[in-house]
Order: C-alpha cells, then sequence, then structure tokens
C-alpha cells in the first residue's frame, strides 16, 4: 500500500542540483566583482571553499559520519555566501575564522544540514563582524584591473551616511556609485533565476524586498538624515540577502504565509539595525533574529484545513 501524504507536500528537487543552482547564480555578481575589485575575490573564494570542505570533511571523520555531505553541496554554498559577503580586503585569515564558525558552531554543533536553526554563513559572518570590527571594515575606493591583488580601502556609503547622520549633515545628495548598482542588478538577476527554477521560494524573496522598502520609507519620511529609500536598497547586502541568505530554505519560516512575515521581518530588520544601531549594514543580524522567530512564526501561520 502506498503511503499517503498531506496535499500541501509535494517532491523536493534533490538536494545537491539546489545548492549547485544557489552557488550558479551567484555567478553574474562575481563576475561584476571581479570587473570592479578585481582578482582577489577568486582568492577569497578558493580560500574559504577549500577551508570549508577540509572543516567539514574533518567534522565527519570526528563524529564517525558517512562523508556523503561533502557531496551535497551545503558546505559549499555557505562558503561562498560567506566569502561574498566578506569585504575584499579582508585579511587572509578572516575567511577561515570565519568559516570555523560557520560550519562548527552554525552547522555542526546543531546535528548537521536541516538541523540548524540558524543560517550558517551569518553566524560566521555575524562572529567576525563583532569580533574584528578594524578588519571588517575595509573596502576599496576605486574600481581596479581584473588581474590586480591591490586595492585603496575606504568607507561604503552605509559608513559614510553613518558618520554624516552622527554628526548632523543631511544626506539627500548620497547615492550609490554604479559599480554597486550594477552589481545589485547582478544578485537580483540571480535571485530571480532561483525563484523561477524553484530552487529559492519567490515569496521570501519578494517579501524581503517589501519590508526593507517599507522600512527605508519610513526612515526617510521620519528622519531627515536618512538615506533615501532607493540607496538603502542598493547599498550593503539588502538585495543580496534577500535573493540567497533569507531564502535558505532551512532556516526560513515554512509556511506560506509564514515565509512573507518572516521575509518582511527579514527587510525591515535589516533596515532598521543600519538606521538605528552602530553597524552600518544590520542584514546579518536580522537573518538571525528571524531565524530565532521562525518557532513563534510557522505554529501561528499554520494554514487551516477543513
Amino acid at each position: 500500500m502506498t503511503p499517503s501524504t498531506s496535499p500541501y507536500l509535494h517532491t523536493a528537487p534533490p538536494l545537491r542540483r539546489v545548492m549547485l543552482q544557489v552557488a550558479a547564480a551567484t555567478l553574474p555578481g562575481v563576475l561584476v566583482l571581479l570587473y570592479w575589485q578585481g582578482s582577489r575575490w577568486l582568492g577569497q573564494l578558493v580560500l574559504t571553499i577549500a577551508a570549508a570542505y577540509a572543516l567539514e570533511a574533518a567534522v565527519l571523520w570526528l563524529r564517525r559520519k558517512p562523508y556523503a555531505p561533502l557531496r551535497d553541496g551545503s558546505v559549499l554554498v555557505t562558503a561562498v555566501l560567506l566569502a561574498l559577503s566578506l569585504p575584499v580586503l579582508a585579511p587572509w585569515w578572516i575567511p577561515l575564522v570565519g568559516i570555523a564558525f560557520a560550519v562548527l558552531l552554525g552547522k555542526h554543533l546543531y546535528g548537521g544540514l536541516g538541523q540548524n536553526p540558524f543560517n550558517p554563513a551569518m553566524v560566521g559572518f555575524a562572529v567576525l563582524l563583532i569580533s574584528f570590527p578594524a578588519q571588517m571594515s575595509g573596502m576599496p575606493a576605486a574600481p581596479v584591473s581584473l588581474f590586480s591583488v591591490d586595492a585603496t580601502s575606504a568607507a561604503t556609503l552605509l559608513d559614510h551616511s553613518r558618520i554624516l547622520r552622527i554628526a548632523g549633515e543631511p544626506l539627500a545628495a548620497l547615492y550609490p556609485p554604479w559599480q554597486q548598482q550594477l552589481l545589485n542588478l547582478a544578485w537580483l538577476t540571480g535571485g530571480i533565476w532561483l525563484t523561477t527554477t524553484r530552487a529559492a521560494d519567490w515569496r521570501l524573496l519578494v517579501s524581503t524586498l517589501i519590508g526593507a522598502t517599507a522600512a527605508a520609507l519610513t526612515f526617510w519620511l521620519a528622519m531627515p538624515l536618512a538615506l533615501n529609500p532607493y540607496s538603502q536598497l542598493m547599498s550593503g547586502a539588502i538585495i543580496f540577502g534577500a535573493c540567497f541568505i533569507a531564502t535558505d530554505p532551512v532556516t526560513a519560516a515554512t509556511t506560506p504565509r509564514g515565509r512573507f512575515l518572516y521575509g518582511i521581518l527579514v527587510g525591515a530588520l535589516a533596515v532598521a539595525i543600519r538606521n538605528l544601531g552602530n553597524f552600518p549594514d544590520g542584514v546579518a543580524f536580522a537573518i538571525l533574529i528571524a531565524n530565532g522567530l521562525v518557532p513563534l512564526i510557522d505554529p501561528l501561520t499554520q494554514p487551516r484545513y477543513r
């Protein structure tokens, strides 16, 4: 007799395929980063990915578990997302420390993939941001050649706007550079492709952007020293987070209404933290807070069946 399932369940695509699709979806943004900020990004990606696989293999060996998780692509996605979240001028040891916390604390502490309540990449990133703020603040000020391993460090638009806001100076004329806008369009292209292939839920992507836009508009109208909504969305990691991190099916809400609520919460919290907190960008903290609220969101948004 064939076992039955609830009508709202469907056959999920293979995990490895989904993970490889997520990694592939970041390629447009990676190409923009290579053009804009140089090939140092390649070194950072390779270093983070190699360290992630080495750590994953070591933990599986220590736990006496099969090595099958090395082939499912989950640790690859964690490494790619963490590497792309870091400043390109970060010291070589920053990705190593970050991926160690991501794999050990964010994933295996809870038993492995599928059991972790928090996004592993954001766990590693948050630890780095709190522990090493100086090393996490450097970003290149101008484009560098494709094969350059050199760059100049300077504050991003969000860093600069935060300094001006604290000093009480107006921000109306500040807009992100065209390279940053192109990068966000590349991230968005990858994110939309993931939703069309059903590797990611469109509800999570759209609701995160809705929450961020609503919060940015609110702060812009209520605070004369806040960035305009367009600059808020096109600066920092809002779009990157909406496309690749908020859409993580393991740590996001699981019900349709819950995913809308979860995404709105992520977007709104990210903008609120960057406007009211001590950090120029709040995407990582917004994701982790929303992850922690998922056990409350899911029961409250369960669909009723008659």
